[in-house]
């Protein structure tokens, strides 16, 4: 009779030399090599085979990365239990057993690191790229540069104490030299929970434009342990700033609450200059320019008459406003249909909500969905495309109406995707992906609210709740319209010593474009343009003006006096 690990077998009559304590750790050892061998070729190649009919390949990182670890566990666990069959007494059998149940420990903690960073941060950083969620960038990098130390410092702890280490000792002698390094490393530290402080309350995220105090604007590249890596725009480089003292600084973040930034320009025009003429010359060129934000029905017809621009980028300029007037309109449209979708909810859910207002409610829906662009089941196609959610919206682009707010969107996003100012390979796959993005989470909000309409058997009491929520959604973060205040416009700011004085305001669309440089070129634009207009039309700047000082006595009297040198003085009898 030999046991193999809880099982007696017997043995055949000539087998029987095997019968005893070494007979069964050899042969619950065998047993365990069977397990890990089997596990190896058959349980792990079919489940591979499996996975890999399915959608996404989560499960197929899963499989490589658990393959490894769980053979050499189950052959060091076989090892551990072919070791209590030996009847040998001593401390080299347990010294044995604890360094065998270690390695177990130590190859677990580094299933685990491998999981955490090949299946946890990869695909977490996946979905944080189809997320508009801040949440998941404030996570990501604590989860990335803390939780591996964590996993590592907790794994170790388990195999010292299983190997007979002392903690408390060794805690009493770590206290006492992180005393002494606290000390010695106080600058580090500072830097270190300084970062940590910018990961969990940050004023900005990666690839926010910030302004510092000493006026260099830079952008947000990383967020490290000890410092952030800034990329001046100014000097193409990039700043290592300790998290302390970015901490303190007073930062502008320029990119929030919108990646609009307004600009200012001042005029000083000649004396004689009509006031309300001029207004109306500087307003036009303001509203002829594409790139900055305004009233699209009065841009579009102005943007001909912008001189300054080439052909190509005015008849761009034309294209993309249209469809992005296409885009507000249907977003109107839509927006007031979910208002009325959520009046008639409360209404119905004031006496309970019938079979027959049910039926309603779904008529209402249905078109709403497809007006506004609905694709059943989106996280689960979603998968199949392996998280690249430019493809997938591409590729639902065929199934959406033509006039729908998502393929509208879409359109209109790929469309100033070939404006012919902007960086190839940077700005258009940034814009591409921004907006992908956006119609992904309108997909999902359409397709969630109307499965929730669906099913009646199951609907919330407060569906009108809901649908608000998704109206809010659409008119302030999916595409805020442009309010007044944002529109360009000319202020009158009185006359000066030559002449009235004008200031320019406008906001340019996106000033992360054209790596950075959009707004400078925008403003530049609309200065020559200016100039030129302002000529065609015979109207002057403020001539130059000289001071001329009449002496009397030795004392100056100084006045000024228009189209005289400085040098021209006239002396008054004493």
């Amino acid at each position: 009779m030999v046991q193999i690990w809880r099982w007696e077998v017997p043995l055949p009559p000539g087998l029987e030399f095997l019968s005893g304590p070494l007979g069964s750790a050899a042969a619950t050892l065998v047993f365990w090599l069977l397990v890990a061998f089997l596990t190896q070729l058959v349980i792990l190649r079919v489940a591979r085979a499996i996975a890999r009919r399915t959608e996404s390949d989560i499960e197929d990182v899963i499989i490589v990365i658990s393959r490894r670890p769980l053979v050499v566990a189950i052959i060091l666990l076989g090892m551990v239990a072919s070791l209590d069959f030996l009847e040998i007494a001593g401390e080299q059998v347990e010294v044995v057993e604890r360094w065998l149940v270690a390695g177990v420990m130590a190859v677990a903690t580094y299933w685990l690191w491998r999981l955490l960073k090949e299946v946890v941060i990869h695909y977490g950083e996946r979905i944080a790229r189809r997320s508009e969620s801040r949440v998941d960038d404030v996570l990501l990098p604590i989860v990335n540069q803390f939780a591996p130390i964590v996993l590592f410092v907790i794994g170790g702890a388990a195999i010292l104490q299983e190997l007979g280490v002392r903690l408390d000792a060794l805690l009493v002698a770590i206290g006492g030299a992180a005393f002494i390094l606290a000390f010695a490393l106080q600058d580090i530290l500072s830097n270190v929970f300084s970062g940590l402080s910018l990961l969990v309350d940050t004023p900005f995220r990666y690839g926010d434009l910030i302004r510092l105090e000493d006026g260099t604007v830079c952008q947000v590249v990383r967020i490290g342990v000890r410092v952030t890596q800034l990329y001046d725009i100014d000097s193409h480089a990039i700043l290592y700033m300790p998290n302390s003292k970015l901490a303190n600084e007073r930062l502008v973040n320029l990119m929030q609450p919108t990646p609009e930034l307004i600009s200012s320009i001042r005029l000083e025009l000649a004396r004689e200059t009509d006031v309300e003429r001029t207004r109306d010359i500087l307003n036009a060129v303001l509203e002829g320019h594409p790139d900055l934000a305004g009233e699209i029905e009065k841009k579009i017809p102005e943007i001909a008459h912008f001189e300054i621009l080439p052909e190509a980028k005015r008849a761009h300029g034309r294209a993309r406003l249209a469809a992005e007037h296409e885009v507000d309109r249907c977003l109107g449209e839509a927006a007031a249909g979910l208002v009325r979708l959520a009046g008639e909810v409360t209404r119905s859910e004031q006496k309970g909500l019938s079979q027959e207002e049910f039926r309603v409610l779904r008529e209402m829906m249905g078109p709403l969905a497809v007006r506004i662009g609905h694709i059943p089941g989106v996280e689960r196609r979603l998968d199949a495309f392996k998280g690249d959610v430019d493809a997938f919206v591409e590729g639902c682009l065929s199934e959406l109406p033509a006039d729908s707010l998502a393929a509208l969107t879409w359109r209109w996003a790929n469309l100033w995707t070939k404006d012919p100012d902007i960086h190839l390979g940077e700005d258009d796959v940034r814009l591409r992906a921004h907006w992908a993005v956006r119609v992904l989470s309108l997909l999902r909000r359409v397709d969630d609210l109307r499965r929730k309409v669906e099913k009646s058997d199951t609907l919330e009491q407060r569906l009108d709740d809901a649908v608000l929520r998704l109206h809010a959604w659409l008119t302030r973060e999916f595409k805020p319209a442009v309010q007044p205040w944002k529109c360009s416009g000319v202020g009158f700011k009185g006359f000066g010593d030559a002449g009235p004085v004008f200031s320019l305001f406008f906001l340019v669309d996106d000033i992360e474009l054209e790596h950075f440089t959009r707004q400078a070129r925008v403003e530049g634009q609309v200065r020559r343009e200016v100039a030129r207009r302002l000529k065609q039309e015979g109207i002057e700047f403020a001539g130059r003006r000289y001071e001329v000082a009449f002496l009397d006595g030795g004392n100056a009297a100084p006045e000024r006096v228009r189209g005289l040198p400085l040098e021209v003085a006239q002396s008054a009898p004493s």
